[in-house]
C-alpha cells in the first residue's frame, strides 16, 4: 500500500472519478499512454511493475523517430486500475483536466527490469495499438533544486522506428484506443466552450444542391460534432483548403452529393490514401494500410502477395468516404482492379503528364493521339482531368490479361509514340529530360500502383477536383485544375448524360501480343 500512498495523498477521491485502486499481487507486463490535457497538454506513459504502474510524464509525447530523445518526467506509481481510466478530472483536483487512453499493450524487458530502472535505464519492447518495437527509458544525471527525476524516453532503430519525414504519431492517430474517441469528445463542456468563437459561416451542404443524386442527411450530434450519412464528424468546422475555406464538413457532404458519380468508379478498390489531417496546406502522407482508431466503414482485407499477405483498404458505401474524410483523407487513388480479382485489371491508365513549357493545347493533343493509336487496336478510351496540369486516359477492359500483359501492351504504345515523335513524348521520368515534353506514365498499370480516383479532391490549392469528361470537351475553354469542390454540382446538375456512363458496359480485351519469329541465321 505504501507505494500508492503518494498516489492517494494527492487526490480527493470524493471529488475525482480517479481509482483509487491498490497494489496488486499478480505479475504483469501491460503498458498504457494517456493523453492528458491538463495545465498543458502531455502525454503519461506508465509501464507496469511489482503490481503497479510506473508513470513518466512526457511533454511533447512519444516519437517514433530513431533517436529522438523525448524529456519523460518520472512521477508517482499509479494503480494498475488507472490504466482503464478515461475521463475528466475536476478542475481544482491534482491533474485536473481530460484523460484519454490513446494506446495500451504488453511490455517486454531485455534483461532485469529492477535492475535497468535502479541503474536508470530500461530497455524494453512494446506491443501496442500504435506504439511497438524497442525503446529506451535513460535516467538524466539530478540537477540541484530539481524534485522529480528527468528521464529520456528514446525510440530505438528497428522496423518501426520512422524519419522526420514520415508523419508524426500524435496527429496521424490522436483518438483514444478505448473509446475511439477525441480530448474534445471526452470533454464536452469544455470543448463547447473553446469553439463559441469558431467561424460563423454556417457550412454549405451539397444536399440542397441540384447536382446531388442522394441526400446528404447531415444533422447537428453536438456542439462539437456532425453526423454526416450517420458517421460522425469530429471537428467538423477545421479548414482543409485556407484559401476557399472549405470545411472537413463541407468536404464530407460535397461527396455525399456525389455519391452516385463517386461510388461506381470507388467501390471494392484496394486505396491509396493521401491524408492531410491539418488540412492541404500542411504535411500531408500516404497512407495504404490500417490505422489505430480507424472507422469500421473502412474496411480491411488481407490480399494474396508475393511475401505472403497483404492488407488492403477498401469502401463499399458512402458511409466509407466520410469515414475517410473524418481521418484527414483529401486523396483517393484506387488500383486498377477490384476485390473480384486483383490479379487481372479492369482498366489500364495513361498518365499525361507535361513538362515545364508544354502547352495545354499540346496536352490535348497527345491525349487524342493516345485515343486514336488505341482506336487502331480496337480499344474505346475514356478521358478525364487530374485537378493538376495533365490528363489521365482510362482503357476500360474485361479482366482477361494479366498485369504483365497489361504492362507490356501500356509500354509498347508509350514507347511507340516516344519514338515517332522524341521532341513531344518522353517515357522517362527524370526531370531534366522532360523539359517542353510530355511524360506517358504507363508505370501505374502495376497490380499495387494506382491512379486519382475520379470525383476524388486533390490536396492542391483550389480544391480541384478529378473529373471525367467528354472527348468532345477537350478543348482550350477546359482548364486541368478547373473543376472544384465549389463549382463541380453545378456541372453535374448540367449535364444530360454521364460522360462516363458507357464504361462499366464497354465489352473489350486486351489485343494479344505480336510474336515475331526469329529469322534463322545463314550458315
Amino acid at each position: 500500500m505504501a507505494k500508492l500512498a503518494p498516489y492517494r495523498a494527492k487526490r480527493d477521491f470524493t471529488r475525482t472519478s480517479e481509482p483509487a485502486g491498490k497494489t496488486a499481487r499478480r505479475k504483469g507486463s501491460s503498458f498504457v499512454v494517456q493523453k492528458h490535457d491538463a495545465s498543458h497538454l502531455h502525454y503519461d506513459f506508465r509501464l507496469e511493475m511489482d503490481g503497479v504502474l510506473k508513470s513518466w510524464a512526457v511533454a511533447k509525447g512519444p516519437s517514433l523517430v530513431k533517436g529522438e530523445k523525448r524529456l519523460a518526467v518520472h512521477v508517482e506509481d499509479h494503480p494498475l486500475a488507472y490504466a482503464d481510466f478515461e475521463g475528466t478530472i475536476p478542475e481544482g483536483q491534482y491533474g485536473g483536466g481530460t484523460v484519454l487512453v490513446w494506446d495500451r499493450g504488453t511490455w517486454k524487458p531485455e534483461g532485469d527490469p529492477h535492475e535497468g530502472y535502479e541503474k536508470g535505464r530500461l530497455t524494453f519492447r512494446l506491443d501496442g495499438e500504435k506504439l511497438n518495437g524497442t525503446w529506451h527509458l535513460v535516467r538524466m544525471a539530478k540537477r540541484s533544486r530539481e524534485k522529480q527525476e528527468s528521464w529520456l524516453l528514446i525510440k530505438a532503430e528497428d522496423a518501426y522506428a520512422r524519419t522526420e519525414d514520415d508523419p508524426d504519431i500524435l496527429e496521424e492517430a490522436p483518438l483514444s484506443v478505448k473509446s475511439s474517441r477525441s480530448i474534445e469528445e471526452i470533454a464536452p463542456m469544455k470543448s463547447a466552450a473553446k469553439k463559441k468563437s469558431v467561424a460563423k459561416k454556417p457550412a454549405t451542404s451539397s444536399a440542397k444542391k441540384p447536382a446531388s443524386r442522394s441526400k446528404s442527411t447531415t444533422k447537428e450530434a453536438e456542439a462539437h460534432t456532425v453526423e454526416v450519412e450517420g458517421v460522425r464528424l469530429t471537428h467538423p468546422e477545421r479548414v482543409l483548403w485556407e484559401d476557399q475555406g472549405l470545411t472537413k464538413q463541407e468536404l464530407a457532404e460535397f461527396y455525399a452529393g456525389i455519391a452516385d458519380w463517386l461510388l461506381p468508379h470507388l467501390v471494392n478498390r484496394p486505396l491509396t490514401l493521401i491524408r492531410c489531417p491539418s488540412g492541404a496546406q500542411k504535411k500531408c502522407f500516404v497512407q495504404r494500410h490500417s490505422w489505430a482508431g480507424m472507422n469500421d466503414a473502412i474496411h480491411r482485407t488481407m490480399v494474396p502477395d508475393t511475401s505472403g499477405k497483404l492488407e488492403v483498404l477498401t469502401v463499399s458505401d458512402i458511409q466509407g468516404v466520410v469515414a475517410l474524410v473524418q481521418s484527414g483523407v483529401l486523396e483517393l487513388h484506387v488500383w486498377g482492379a477490384t476485390l473480384a480479382d486483383l490479379e487481372k485489371p479492369d482498366r489500364l491508365i495513361f498518365d499525361l503528364d507535361p513538362g515545364e513549357g508544354v502547352e495545354w493545347s499540346q496536352v490535348i493533343e497527345g491525349a487524342l493521339a493516345v485515343r486514336e493509336r488505341l482506336k487502331a487496336q480496337g480499344l474505346e478510351s475514356f478521358v478525364k482531368t487530374t485537378g493538376g496540369k495533365g490528363l489521365h486516359i482510362v482503357v476500360p477492359l474485361k479482366p482477361k490479361a494479366s498485369w504483365k500483359e497489361a504492362l507490356a501492351f501500356t509500354r509498347s504504345l508509350a514507347e511507340a509514340m516516344a519514338k515517332d515523335e522524341p521532341d513531344r513524348y518522353t517515357t522517362t521520368s527524370v526531370k531534366n529530360e522532360r523539359v517542353g515534353k510530355i511524360f506517358i506514365d504507363y508505370l501505374r498499370n502495376n497490380r499495387e500502383a494506382s491512379a486519382v480516383a475520379p470525383y476524388s479532391t486533390r490536396s492542391r490549392p483550389g480544391a480541384p477536383v478529378a473529373t471525367p469528361v467528354a472527348w468532345e470537351e477537350l478543348t482550350s475553354d477546359l482548364k486541368p485544375n478547373g473543376f472544384t469542390v465549389e463549382n463541380l454540382a453545378k456541372r453535374l446538375a448540367s449535364m444530360k448524360q454521364d460522360p462516363w456512363s458507357e464504361i462499366a458496359e464497354t465489352d473489350q480485351a486486351l489485343p494479344e501480343a505480336k510474336r515475331t519469329r526469329r529469322t534463322p541465321r545463314k550458315a
